[in-house]
């Protein structure tokens, strides 16, 4: 199972609530495609910009989760599909009651341990680089590496096999609530994205409206002209 299949488009968006946040948004600003012949792959490197409106996340996540940001057992996930794979989520723990910025903020999630760089197994396979974060201006700029191989056969992969490849930039908020074995663990509340709530499909994939997205098969080597880059659902 590839990282990017963890969850299905299905589950993803009938299973949990998923809410657009004003302020919240994901800009490319560079990217290059690259043969690499020695795992017969071909990947993209590529830098992001995301913003996040410090305000306007903490009040939609009161909403779902009073004083969500308080709490040492609350737990936050980055959904970063086409930027890294993050295992799991983060306690808040020790950062509880001290977040007040998106720098406070990101710092729980970015660490590069939290985040995957094996392949997938089977079909086409899959790879993340751990993604590179720094702070710009009080928001994060995300360094990522993905490449994709064949598996099995091992056979060099070309541009044409490459699928639609979404960029997302979203958050789920976890509360840890109490078990029937009186343990806690955590439970999604709401995904605060930076697309739009209604979903759209293009070609045979769906996704919620404003997702940024490329289409693998009509790139070429070299860098990725901004023109690539399209938005679900817009013309």
């Amino acid at each position: 199972m590839g990282a990017q299949d963890v969850f299905s488009e299905a589950n993803i968006m009938a299973e949990r609530p998923h809410r657009n946040l004003p302020g919240m948004k994901i800009e490319f600003v560079s990217g290059r495609l690259e043969e690499r012949p020695s795992e017969g792959a071909i990947g993209y490197s590529a830098v992001f910009d995301l913003s996040l409106d410090f305000l306007n996340f903490k009040v939609m996540a009161d909403l779902y989760v009073p004083d969500y940001l308080d709490s040492p057992i609350n737990a936050i996930r980055p959904e970063l599909d086409g930027l890294g794979y993050h295992y799991a989520y983060n306690y808040f723990f020790d950062s509880a009651g001290k977040i007040t910025s998106n720098e406070a903020l990101f710092r729980v999630f970015t660490p590069s341990d939290y985040y995957m760089s094996e392949w997938s197994v089977g079909g086409l396979e899959n790879r993340y680089a751990k993604p590179v974060f720094e702070l710009v201006g009080g928001q994060l700029r995300a360094t990522v590496r993905r490449d994709f191989r064949w598996g099995g056969d091992k056979r060099q992969v070309q541009i044409r096999d490459l699928p639609i490849i979404d960029f997302r930039w979203a958050l789920n908020l976890l509360e840890s609530e109490e078990g029937e074995d009186g343990g806690r663990q955590p439970g999604s509340k709401v995904i605060l994205m930076d697309a739009e709530e209604e979903v759209v499909k293009v070609e045979s994939r769906q996704m919620f409206r404003g997702t940024l997205y490329m289409v693998g098969r009509e790139l070429e080597f070299g860098e990725i002209p901004a023109e690539r880059l399209l938005r679900a659902g817009q013309v």
